[in-house]
């Protein structure tokens, strides 16, 4: 059977394959818009935006059990419904933070029904708050509420520059997330007693309660392996 189109005949399986092929091609498109969009709305950097799980270099073993660890914290969060926090700390350079964005793009992954999830750098996150102090246009309240009702948010970098009343500001934040059972994702240079020792006891408590698991990275500096 041949039908018209345009003005060229065409057989009608053709016809269906062609406008079925149109109709995945518009599908992928349109899923690849969706994934740029929400990680734009996630905050994640330009450096940051093209890394995910599957590029993580695996150079041995340990590598691999990084990544289903960080694969299995988003599952447990998923199915259980609930709210885990995780610790990913070793030096810099060492992939910290790509495994970190990637636990984010693996939510998508799975279709993340709650769908909020951020990233934010420690220090940028105070800094954040600390200009509503000074500034009658801003306010602390809404920066705090934004950043203690997201789902998932990744605060990179703890301990770089944020101490003081930088540092009170994040505990308070991570504090008010415990309250709200929102998952909390930690990366810093600081061993994991230290990312403790940094949160006052109150903080550390809660945030321990739901600890998922400690990722520690002990690679080399993968920045310096390029030069």
């Amino acid at each position: 059977i041949k039908i018209l189109l345009n003005i060229y005949w065409i057989c009608e399986k053709c016809s269906i394959e062609s406008l079925e092929n149109g109709k995945k091609k518009h599908a992928a498109e349109l899923e690849k818009n969706i994934l740029i969009m929400k990680i734009k709305n996630a905050q994640i950097p330009p450096d940051l935006k093209n890394k995910d799980l599957s590029n993580f270099i695996i150079i041995d073993e340990e590598c691999e059990k990084i990544v289903d660890l960080a694969k299995r914290y988003v599952e447990q969060v998923v199915e259980k419904k609930t709210h885990l926090n995780l610790i990913i700390n070793g030096p810099t350079g060492v992939g910290k933070s790509h495994i970190a964005v990637g636990i984010l793009k693996y939510c998508y992954e799975l279709k993340y029904s709650r769908n909020s999830v951020c990233y934010t750098t420690s220090f940028g996150l105070a800094n954040k708050v600390l200009a509503t102090w000074n500034n009658p246009d801003l306010n602390e309240d809404d920066v705090l509420k934004e950043y203690t009702e997201i789902d998932i948010l990744v605060i990179d970098d703890l301990g770089y520059d944020d101490s003081g009343k930088k540092a009170e500001i994040i505990n308070k934040i991570i504090y008010r997330r415990h309250e709200n059972q929102k998952s909390t994702i930690i990366t810093s240079n600081l061993k994991t007693n230290q990312v403790l020792e940094y949160m006052d006891s109150r903080t550390s408590s809660r945030f321990l309660s739901n600890l998922y698991f400690d990722i520690q990275i002990d690679t080399e500096d993968f920045r310096l392996k390029r030069m």
